[in-house]
C-alpha cells in the first residue's frame, strides 16, 4: 500500500463546497487489461489537489479486498470486473462506503451508462462532491454478485477461455478471438430457466441489470443500473446461426426481431439449471458455474 497526503485544499471551481470525505482508497488491478500506472498517479494527484488523502490498494479477482477502516470513499480504478470486486467487498464488509468507478478497463459498461468524466481532475471533483451519487441494487449470483449483466451461452464460454495475456495486448478483441475458436466446437447447453414459478427450456440466457452489453449495444434498453428489475432474454436454440442472428440484431438495435426463438421476461429472481456445470459470465468475468441462483439485493450500494 502506498499512502499520499495532500498539503493544501482547492475548492475554487465550484463543483462542491466540501468533499465527501478526506480518505480515498483507490483500488486497482495491475494485471487487468487497460491498467496504466500514469493514470493512477494522476488520480492520486487529482484527489490531493482537492484536499483528500489517497491510498492505493492493488488487488485481483482471486484476492480478498480489505476496506481500510477510515476510508470515506472507494475509487474503483479499472473495468467492470474491478468495480464488481469493490462492490462485493462493500457488501461483505457491512459498512456503507460510497464507490466511485474510474474507467480504466477493457469495456467499462457501467461507466458508459453513468457517464462519469474521464479527466482525472474532473473525476476527483465529481467524486468528492457526490454530484452524481445513485443507489445501485447489486445482483446476487450464488456466492458472488454482478452489477451490469450476466449470461450463459457461447459468449460465457469465450469469457471463460479468453487469454489474459492477449487481453492485455489487444483489449476487447481478445474476446472475439476466444469466440472465434468456439466455431469449431460450438457449445449447445441444455438449460432450464426458472422464474416466477415457470420453467423455460433454452440454450442461452442473457440477464441485464444495466443498459449495455459487450460494448455500446443493448438487448434490454429499458434496463437501468438504479432499477430493481432484471431484464432477461433466453434463446430457445443457440446454434451458430441462431446465436449470430441474435448478435447481429442486437448490434443493429433490434434484439427482439427473431421473436420465435426468444423468451423475454422481467423478474427480480431466477434460477438456471443445466445438463452440465456450464460457465457463467458476469460483468465480463468468468464468475460461476451452473446451477445458479440470481436475485436482486434489497440493500443498495451508493455508486457515484
Amino acid at each position: 500500500m502506498i499512502r499520499y497526503r495532500c498539503l493544501h485544499k482547492n475548492y475554487s471551481n465550484g463543483w462542491a463546497a466540501e468533499p465527501l470525505g478526506t480518505h480515498v482508497q483507490i483500488v486497482t488491478n495491475r494485471e487487468a487489461g487497460g491498467y496504466r500506472q500514469q493514470v493512477i498517479t494522476a488520480l492520486v494527484s487529482a484527489f490531493a489537489a482537492e484536499g483528500a488523502t489517497a491510498t492505493i490498494t492493488y488487488t485481483g479477482p482471486n484476492q480478498q479486498l480489505l476496506i481500510e477502516q477510515d476510508a470515506d470513499l472507494l475509487c474503483a480504478a479499472g473495468g467492470d470486473g474491478t468495480l464488481r470486486h469493490v462492490v462485493k467487498a462493500v457488501v461483505n464488509g457491512g459498512r456503507a462506503v460510497p464507490v466511485a468507478p474510474y474507467p480504466m478497463g477493457t469495456i467499462n459498461l457501467f461507466h458508459r451508462e453513468a457517464g462519469y468524466p474521464k479527466d482525472a481532475g474532473d473525476f476527483a471533483r465529481c467524486a468528492l462532491g457526490g454530484t452524481s451519487a445513485a443507489a445501485h441494487y447489486p445482483v446476487e449470483l450464488n456466492d458472488t454478485l454482478f452489477l451490469g449483466c450476466a449470461s450463459i451461452g457461447p459468449d460465457a464460454h469465450a469469457v471463460a477461455n479468453v487469454s489474459s495475456n492477449l487481453k492485455r495486448i489487444i483489449g476487447r478483441s481478445a474476446y472475439v478471438v476466444a469466440l472465434a475458436r468456439l466455431l469449431f466446437r460450438w457449445p449447445r447447453p441444455t438449460l432450464t430457466l426458472i422464474a416466477d414459478g415457470k420453467h423455460h427450456a433454452c440454450e442461452a440466457v442473457y440477464i441485464a441489470k444495466g443498459t449495455y452489453f459487450a460494448g455500446p449495444w443493448s438487448f434490454a434498453p429499458n434496463a437501468k443500473r438504479v432499477n430493481q428489475k432484471l431484464h432477461v432474454i433466453a434463446l430457445k436454440e443457440a446454434s451458430r446461426r441462431k446465436f449470430l442472428q441474435f448478435v447481429r440484431n442486437t448490434m443493429r438495435g433490434r434484439p427482439l426481431e427473431a421473436r420465435d426463438n426468444l423468451i423475454v421476461l422481467t423478474c427480480t429472481a431466477l434460477r438456471i439449471e443445466g445438463d452440465a456445470d456450464w460457465p457463467v459470465q458476469a460483468d465480463g468475468d468468468d464468475a460461476a458455474r451452473l446451477p445458479v441462483e440470481v436475485r436482486v439485493r434489497g440493500e443498495t450500494v451508493e455508486v457515484l
